[in-house]
């Protein structure tokens, strides 16, 4: 498999925290406000990812990697590092805002700044984005209404508050009992379901939850993704050096 310089910072871009406010006076927002609160209680994570791509007729397609996280300055900065497929291994994204991302590719010996603008698109065939992988604080874009509740589940729809949210408008089902996601559903400018999430088997340790597994379906492509977390770790003390350009290179 051959990755050229555009497709791998297409990729990495979009390889942001796998984990995951504005607060209003009205019990609908309060319902939002228990979702983010609920997904952005970390202070540092330190995963391994297993991501299987299936696109129509083809046999999956699998990438590896670690991903490391941190908070600083009310940024997530993130340093994700492949191991799999051979012909990527060593390759290392450094992102420190949504508008500073770095990339090393060990073929070219050198560290690239990624374009703003790629981190919109899918990364190598795969049903990813950086939309919504890095949407973690719905309360930021959105503002809520709860469309129905059973049982122990609420469905709530997300409608963009301005052109800065990543979707127009989010259909999600949520657990009420951790207020954590179960389903996403993404929607375009036009009012269509164009991408679904799925959030399941949620990995605990204390209150902190990250799912275990995550598929995202491109209805238009009809390409599935599905992430499997391997190995976690959860507010571990993580080395300041490795969040600099200067460690991409080592």
């Amino acid at each position: 498999m051959y990755l050229n310089v555009r497709d791998g910072s297409r990729m990495l871009a979009a390889l942001v925290a796998l984990a995951f406010v504005a607060i209003a006076p009205n019990a609908r927002a309060d319902e939002l406000a228990k979702v983010d609160e609920a997904v952005n209680r970390w202070k540092t994570l330190d995963f391994n990812y297993h991501i299987a791509t299936k696109k129509p007729d083809t046999q999956p397609s699998i990438l590896k990697l670690r991903m490391r996280m941190r908070v600083k300055d009310g940024e997530n900065q993130q340093v994700t590092e492949i191991s799999e497929p051979a012909d990527m291994k060593g390759t290392k994204v450094l992102i420190l805002s949504p508008t500073k991302m770095y990339i090393y590719l060990p073929a070219f010996q050198k560290i690239r700044r990624i374009a703003s603008h790629v981190t919109e698109q899918g990364f190598l065939g795969t049903a990813l984005s950086q939309r919504e992988l890095s949407l973690t604080r719905y309360g930021t874009y959105y503002k809520s209404k709860k469309l129905s509740e059973e049982g122990e589940k609420v469905k709530l729809e997300l409608t963009a508050k301005n052109d800065k949210a990543p979707y127009p408008k989010i259909v999600m089902v949520v657990e009420k009992k951790r207020w954590l996601p179960l389903e996403i559903r993404y929607f375009n400018d036009k009012g269509n379901h164009i991408k679904t999430e799925e959030r399941s088997d949620y990995k605990c340790k204390g209150e902190i939850c990250s799912p275990g597994t995550q598929k995202v379906s491109d209805l238009t492509s009809k390409v599935t993704s599905v992430l499997q977390l391997k190995e976690y770790k959860m507010d571990t003390t993580i080395p300041e050096d490795i969040f600099s350009k200067r460690y991409l290179q080592k």
